[in-house]
């Protein structure tokens, strides 16, 4: 019987596999392809913002540009339209935009600028008011400013910037007409002198404003106080004129550049910096300390005599002055802390005065000792018919001498 034999099959044991090189494949080239796409979205976006960030940064520089211009108008550099008005800070304050000197040329978004650039187009755009609109007097000059500035660039981007400005190389109200700042040994000073003429006569009372007033005279120790009470009841009944002729300050009642030796220190130093900045340092005593037309800075480091002038003068030695010789502004003797006036002349001293002793500078093996104030001298001399008298205006002038200060710059 013949019988046929049994075919066996051949089993592939790959057979299970096919078509997966295809899924893999298919696979792989669809993560690519996410990468891909990912990588080609990420850079779209990164040139956006490159873009974007471009156009920021252009905006930043059209806020800058603002600033420097309110800083430019407001250092009288430039003329008005119609021109004869160079601004001062009362109106600046009132024209508010400064369009007055400065023009609004373009509008960006609808928005009148003053335009930087047109490729790519840049502006912006002023408000200044006053920064202690109620601590100014009607009529008077603001002492701050603020600016603000919004500069406008491409995409509709836009930046502002914020500036306190100040009129005055420093703050200053004084706390009377002459200022002496005792010895903080306590003693009494031992040549504290008015002169003897009946004519001559010192006042607190606001040579613009005769209703304000300030003391007359103005010590910092009960010791002074006496020594100067003494001299000033001395004197004939028409010679010191003010409510209060004198007045002992504490401490924290002074200015703070006056509130202990280490700060007139470091503030003769900073004024001696800015002095030499503006080519008004001087180590003998210069023929010119301004005029009341044009006050000027004045830093004489050593002795000085003092010639008729006006602005601010600081004298690190002793101040000499003839009583013919006057004076409008803030005169200020600081380290030797003497003045000595030969007679009260014919000339006025209008402004205010101040007085304080201490060392500048001393040997390396005093470094670790104190060195606080010293007891000054105020001598005057002789008779004349001078005038010492308190201004707030001549004051004024002198602190705005030496042109703006900036208080403070950000970005909001």
């Amino acid at each position: 019987m013949n019988r046929n034999p049994k075919q066996t099959r051949a089993v592939d044991p790959q057979a299970s596999e096919r078509g997966a090189a295809l899924i893999t494949a298919l696979l792989v080239s669809t993560l690519l392809l996410i990468v891909g796409g990912a990588l080609i979205l990420n850079t779209n976006i990164a040139q956006g913002l490159a873009i974007d960030a471009t156009s920021e940064i252009q905006a930043y520089y059209a806020a800058e540009a603002g600033v420097n211009t309110a800083l430019n108008v407001l250092r009288g550099n430039v003329e008005s339209d119609p021109a004869g008005t160079k601004a001062i800070f009362l109106s600046a304050a009132a024209d508010r935009d400064l369009s007055t000197w400065i023009t609004y040329n373009g509008s960006i978004d609808g928005v009148s600028v003053v335009q930087v650039d047109d490729a790519p187009l840049m502006g912006f755009t002023l408000d200044v008011k006053d920064a202690d609109p109620a601590n100014t007097l009607p009529g008077k000059q603001p002492s701050r400013l603020i600016i603000h500035s919004t500069g406008y660039g491409p995409k509709g981007s836009k930046k502002q910037m914020e500036v306190v400005v100040s009129r005055f190389i420093f703050d200053f109200s004084p706390n009377s007409t002459i200022l002496t700042i005792g010895g903080n040994d306590g003693n009494a000073m031992t040549n504290f002198q008015i002169g003897d003429s009946e004519a001559k006569e010192y006042s607190g009372y606001d040579l613009l404003h005769p209703t304000e007033y300030i003391p007359v005279f103005g010590v910092t120790h009960a010791n002074d106080f006496n020594q100067v009470g003494t001299v000033v009841a001395a004197s004939k009944p028409d010679t010191v004129t003010g409510t209060d002729p004198i007045t002992q300050f504490s401490n924290s009642q002074l200015p703070y550049w006056l509130q202990s030796a280490d700060s007139a220190r470091a503030f003769v130093t900073e004024m001696k910096a800015r002095a030499e900045t503006n080519h008004r340092y001087f180590t003998s005593s210069p023929g010119d300390m301004g005029t009341d037309a044009n006050p000027k800075v004045t830093f004489v480091d050593g002795d000085a005599t003092l010639v008729e002038g006006a602005g601010l003068l600081i004298v690190t030695g002793k101040l000499i002055s003839d009583g013919n010789v006057g004076f409008k502004g803030v005169i200020l003797v600081l380290g030797q802390g003497e003045f000595d006036r030969s007679g009260t002349g014919n000339s006025d001293l209008l402004g205010a005065i101040v007085v304080a002793k201490f060392a500048r500078t001393w040997p390396s093996s005093e470094n670790n000792q104190e060195h606080p104030f010293l007891t000054p001298i105020f001598s005057v001399s002789g008779g004349g018919t001078g005038l010492t008298q308190y201004s707030s205006e001549a004051i004024d002038k002198a602190l705005a001498a030496n042109g703006l200060r900036t208080l403070g710059v950000r970005e909001y």
